[in-house]
């Protein structure tokens, strides 16, 4: 089998969101069967068991929120803070022929940067952190400056991921596991593939359209595999661990 990444994935580390931070406190769930053609694609065979942090309950990332409203102006948005960051540090955003057409234009200024990422839905713009964030950004501030007037709700919502899996600093291009990876079967069957998910709950059905999720997968065996664990035959109850895992981003 080949390794595969999804279109988040791709979309974010084209961004600026490096391998590590960007599966930070994820999971991987080992299927039964072959790996889907796309990383893109549903899940398919059995799901077989989840590794995490020392087989621990996985409680997924809810990712904080909040808004900003374009109601009116006349020249530019110079800068938009979330507590004291500003997320828009190209350069100012200018009032462009509508509310509407303003804050597209605004979200595509913060999802440039990679410090936030951004939806729109008329004059109605949705800021979240990096995945990974958790409950940090709650109560942040969330405020414009220029003159464009607009409307705002302050991050809220946030919860943290528990016992997802962590990474090592990368050193030479390269991270890798850090602490116990192991899962305790959810039922009985043959490892076949894996797919590594991020911090955010991530139902493992297909991805069509926005938001993307950032999605990895391979073949598993015992050894030679894509993603090696300690038993491929899983049973119910019955633990497996992941040795050792490294990932390498190539110098060309």
């Amino acid at each position: 089998m080949t390794v595969r990444y999804s279109t988040g994935y791709r979309n974010a580390l084209a961004t600026g969101i490096g391998f590590a931070a960007l599966f930070n406190r994820g999971s991987i769930n080992i299927y039964t069967g072959t790996q889907p053609t796309t990383a893109d694609s549903a899940a398919t065979g059995t799901l077989l068991g989840t590794l995490t942090l020392a087989s621990g309950a996985l409680t997924k990332e809810t990712q904080a929120s909040g808004t900003i409203t374009v109601t009116g102006g006349s020249t530019s948005i110079t800068a938009v803070t979330v507590g004291t960051f500003n997320i828009i540090p190209d350069g100012a955003v200018l009032y462009n022929t509508s509310v509407g057409q303003t804050a597209s234009d605004l979200c595509d200024a913060i999802n440039r940067n990679g410090y936030y990422t951004a939806t729109v839905s008329d004059a109605v713009v949705t800021i979240k952190p990096r995945p990974g964030a958790g409950a940090t950004h709650n109560t942040y501030v969330v405020a414009s400056t220029g003159s464009v007037t607009a409307t705002y709700t302050d991050m809220t919502g946030g919860v943290s991921a528990v016992n997802g899996l962590i990474f090592t600093p990368a050193a030479g291009g390269v991270v890798n596991k850090s602490g116990v990876w192991s899962m305790n079967g959810i039922a009985a069957g043959t490892a076949g593939w894996f797919r590594l998910v991020g911090s955010v709950a991530d139902a493992g059905s297909a991805i069509v359209a926005a938001p993307y999720l950032a999605r990895m997968d391979g073949s598993c065996a015992t050894s030679g595999a894509d993603l090696n664990i300690s038993n491929i035959l899983i049973a119910i109850g019955a633990p497996s661990t992941c040795d050792q895992f490294v990932y390498t981003q190539p110098a060309s």
